[in-house]
This record gives structure tokens, C-alpha cells and sequence, in this order.
């Protein structure tokens, strides 16, 4: 019997950016060791969203208990991730980690409760998820093939269904909204955002709207930058999301295929190819000098400055308790 497949936008997107790049991550399982402020941040700030959402929409519990309840969900994340406690960093630690604080948070969490009481206390908002874990059929003649993700918030306002996403970024700019037109931009073409859509419509059908990315300056003096990033798409931009998505997908396991064949031995590695265009995108490839070293990486030992970790949407997800069942080479 065929197990089920489970492709996420992190390794779609991947793949995307270079086929090398996902043999590394996600077929040898390296990560570079460390912590990396930015991602721990925004995990953290993810974790204080979950208890302002709730307790914000129930509109019975006083504003400044909110803040101090999701600064408190937001430090216990900080600590998890690795990083220095706030009470325990020293003046080194806070140059060198800018606004992404723990006391930036909490300034940005009383300014972030006082923009979006309007909408969260409002009558016209129902909150009816968090979290909350899906896997969709992407194509009709393969049951077996799932796209697979989390909404951070789903929610009815005046009666449409909505999909809620929180973003933060350090994209400044002086004027309102506080954010540079790139970053703002960066979600229309988006393909997790077009994918979460399609999620919400094979979900909650006519009702499903479209994604609200929740956008979120992190700046050392002005914490009060929020905005509503509305992303709706019509069903033929859903259809060339979908007809995308599968390509990369059979490319991608064509690639497999290819490498479960056999390349142990030949002098280089005949599947997953390099895209050098992109090897000094993103703040530069974490594999950029692997690259340079091993024309054939493929029976090579994990390299100093690596660690093994595994990244597995199945389990992230927990989509055993959805009645899945993971396949055997996730």
C-alpha cells in the first residue's frame, strides 16, 4: 500500500531555491549549529500571539494582564531556543542583539494590544482556531499526495473566513505604515501564502477569504508598527499555484529517485544540482563552502560547525493524530 506524502512550503521552498541546498538540509539532515536571534524572535513573538489572540477575544480580561501573561509565554520560548534569559544578559549581548529583546517584546505587546483591540474584542470577530495543523490533497489523481502546513490563526470576520499570519521584520522606514515597500510586497506572488490559501478554501469552502499577514516592526525605539497585510487570490491564481507546486514536487522526487539509484561512487553528485545564482541570496547559502569542497558530498560525514536535524513535517505537524500515516523516507 502507497504511504501518504507530506510536502511543506519549507521544503518545497527548499528545493526552490536550490536543489543542493535541500539534499543538505533535508536529504543529509545538516543544520548549521547555533542560534540565530532573528528566527528565535519571531518563534517567540508566534508563541506571545497565541495568548493575546485568546485572551484578547474573550473580552473579559484586563489589557495589561494580556501583555504580561504573552511576555511571559514569549520568554519561556526565548529560553527554550537557547538564549540568555533577559535578567541575566549583559550590556555585550544587548548591543549585539539589537531590538530583538525580550524588552522590545513586551514595549511591542502593549502597543500590539492597544492597536488590535478594535478588531479582536469586536463583535464581528469569532477566533475559531489556533495553530491549527492541516494536510490538503494537491492532486485529484494522487491520494496519496498531501500539502501540508499550520495556520497560525484562522478566524471569521463579518462573516468571511480568514486566514491570520504573523510576520516580523526589522524592514523600516519612516512613515505609515513603518515598513519598506519590499518587504510589504513580498507577499503577493507568495507561495506560502497562495498555498495557505488554497488550504482555507478545500477547508472552509465559499466561506474562505483569503490570508491577513499580521506584519510587525521590531525597531530599538519605535514599537508600535503594526499592520494588516490583506493577500486574497482568484481561483485561477490558486490553479497556477497548484500547477507550480506539482512540478517542483515531481522534479524534486525525480531527484530522489535518481539518488537512491546509486551515486556513491561516481566523482560527482549526478542528482540535486547547484543554482550558483543563488549561493549569496538570503545573507549567503549555510553550504556555500561544503559546495566548494565536495563535487560528490554523498558519503561524507557531518562537517564540523554542523549538526544532524531532521526536519519532519509529519511530526511537526502531528499528523498522526489527523489519521496519517508518515511515509517511509520522510
Amino acid at each position: 500500500m502507497t504511504k501518504d506524502r507530506f510536502y511543506d512550503n519549507t521544503r518545497v521552498s527548499a528545493y526552490k531555491r536550490c536543489p543542493r541546498y535541500f539534499y543538505y538540509r533535508h536529504i543529509k539532515d545538516w543544520a548549521r549549529e547555533g542560534t540565530s536571534p532573528p528566527l528565535v524572535f519571531g518563534s517567540s513573538w508566534h508563541e506571545a500571539m497565541d495568548v493575546v489572540w485568546e485572551l484578547l477575544s474573550q473580552n473579559k480580561h484586563d489589557h495589561e494582564d494580556v501583555a504580561k501573561a504573552a511576555w511571559l509565554k514569549f520568554n519561556d520560548k526565548w529560553t527554550e531556543e537557547g538564549m540568555t534569559p533577559w535578567e541575566e544578559m549583559d550590556d555585550e549581548e544587548q548591543r549585539r542583539l539589537g531590538a530583538r529583546t525580550p524588552m522590545v517584546a513586551l514595549e511591542m505587546l502593549y502597543e500590539y494590544i492597544d492597536q488590535r483591540q478594535k478588531i479582536l474584542c469586536s463583535e464581528d470577530f469569532e477566533l475559531i482556531s489556533i495553530e491549527q495543523p492541516f494536510a490538503v490533497p494537491l492532486d485529484p489523481t494522487d491520494e496519496s499526495l498531501f500539502y501540508v502546513g499550520r495556520l497560525d490563526k484562522v478566524f471569521r470576520w463579518r462573516g468571511k473566513v480568514l486566514g491570520g499570519e504573523h510576520k516580523t521584520t526589522s524592514s523600516y522606514k519612516r512613515g505609515e505604515p513603518p515598513f519598506r515597500s519590499s518587504f510589504l510586497d513580498s507577499f503577493s506572488p507568495n507561495s506560502q501564502v497562495d498555498g495557505y490559501i488554497h488550504a482555507l478554501h478545500m477547508l472552509y469552502g465559499e466561506d474562505a477569504k483569503g490570508i491577513w499577514v499580521d506584519a510587525a516592526l521590531v525597531h530599538k525605539t519605535e514599537h508600535s508598527g503594526f499592520a494588516w497585510v490583506p493577500v486574497e487570490r482568484q481561483f485561477s491564481q490558486l490553479d497556477s499555484w497548484l500547477n507550480e507546486t506539482l512540478t517542483w514536487i515531481e522534479k524534486l522526487e525525480n531527484d530522489k529517485t535518481l539518488l537512491q539509484e546509486g551515486s556513491g561512487d561516481k566523482s560527482y553528485l549526478p542528482s540535486f544540482p547547484k543554482n550558483t545564482n543563488n549561493c549569496m541570496d538570503y545573507a549567503g547559502c549555510p553550504y556555500l563552502e561544503l559546495c566548494k569542497m565536495w563535487p560528490n558530498p554523498e558519503n561524507k560525514d557531518t562537517p564540523l560547525g554542523y549538526k544532524e536535524e531532521h526536519w519532519s513535517p509529519f511530526e511537526k505537524l502531528e499528523l498522526a493524530k489527523l489519521g496519517y500515516e508518515e511515509e517511509e523516507d520522510a
